[in-house]
């Protein structure tokens, strides 16, 4: 059917069933640059659909000068850590990951000792 003689009947948002566990997204696209069209391949890791989608639009951006109407996504899926190609995806897939605690405010044991300027 031709975008001109097709009709769009209803427009129904997809919610997710565990949107509090993290997984893994696998999204193809095909996008316009400058010098043609590129077929891509990205995999995000976000507690939703949507958010994975919104990262890959803002990386495009970033990294390629992609515009929005520009970039088609062909397809998504959730993919399981066993079948994660990219190594910025694998790297969270170990169990003992941990991160640093980069800055620790000292507070004061009570109110009393607490000054504004030292």
């Amino acid at each position: 059917v031709k975008k001109s003689n097709g009709q769009v009947l209803a427009i129904n948002e997809i919610f997710e069933k565990y949107p509090t566990t993290i997984k893994n997204y696998g999204i193809w696209l095909r996008y316009q640059s400058r010098t043609g069209y590129h077929n891509m391949y990205k995999e995000y890791r976000d507690t939703t659909l949507n958010g994975a989608v919104e990262a890959m639009y803002t990386e495009l951006a970033s990294r390629h000068r992609v515009r929005f109407p520009c970039i088609q996504i062909i397809k998504t899926a959730t993919i399981p850590a066993k079948l994660c190609k990219r190594e910025s995806t694998k790297q969270f897939h170990n169990s003992k990951i941990k991160f640093p605690l980069v800055f620790r405010k000292v507070r004061p044991p009570t109110r009393k000792l607490k000054t504004t300027y030292k």
